[in-house]
């Protein structure tokens, strides 16, 4: 009859936890070392096996989460419909970054004025000049919604459309593009 030993429970236990702290340390090392950081982007953002409609589907999307109005989730909700749609989760995340901080106001200006035209006769503006309070936030949250969700899918689309173009025209074009490339390297 076997009797188990508490120190063996321990030692199990303990084992377990380095493997898993060496493998947690592994890949920080990995994440932020040159070449794997090379290899992650070249097989993340221009990996072959996508197809192109995937590619501009997945920026189209991104663009889409970035805008649309669930500040403090956006990238959450976004990588979350990424992996259920299968997209591309790091052109997802990278084309959702576009609610960074210089271009908030941007955003907020056009998505209330966008939302504008579903108003109405109920159409107001917000001057700045004016004490802006939470109350006077209120009363302009309705304006703001409808503009913010219809500019997240107008720029969706759009970013969408255009990186479908540009990488079609790329794959087409390959020469030119490699030309392209090498003339913005050389030293002028």
């Amino acid at each position: 009859m076997h009797i188990l030993n508490p120190m063996d429970n321990t030692e199990k236990i303990k084992s377990k936890f380095q493997v898993l702290n060496s493998r947690i340390a592994h890949f920080f090392k990995t994440l932020f070392s040159k070449e794997k950081s090379k290899q992650f982007i070249k097989n993340q953002l221009f990996n072959p096996e996508h197809s192109v409609r995937l590619k501009a589907s997945s920026i189209g999307f991104g663009v889409f989460m970035g805008i649309v109005p669930i500040w403090g989730f956006q990238l959450i909700v976004a990588f979350a419909l990424a992996v259920l749609f299968k997209l591309n989760k790091a052109l997802v995340i990278l084309a959702a970054h576009i609610s960074f901080a210089p271009m908030i106001p941007v955003i907020i200006f056009l998505s209330y004025k966008v939302g504008g035209y579903w108003m109405g006769n109920k159409n107001t503006d917000i001057h700045f000049a004016d004490n802006i309070s939470i109350k006077t936030v209120g009363q302009h949250l309705e304006q703001y919604l409808y503009g913010s969700i219809s500019l997240a899918i107008i720029a969706g689309i759009t970013a969408g459309l255009l990186t479908l173009v540009l990488l079609n025209w790329f794959k087409r074009n390959p020469q030119q593009h490699n030309e392209t490339i090498s003339q913005q390297q050389q030293p002028a």
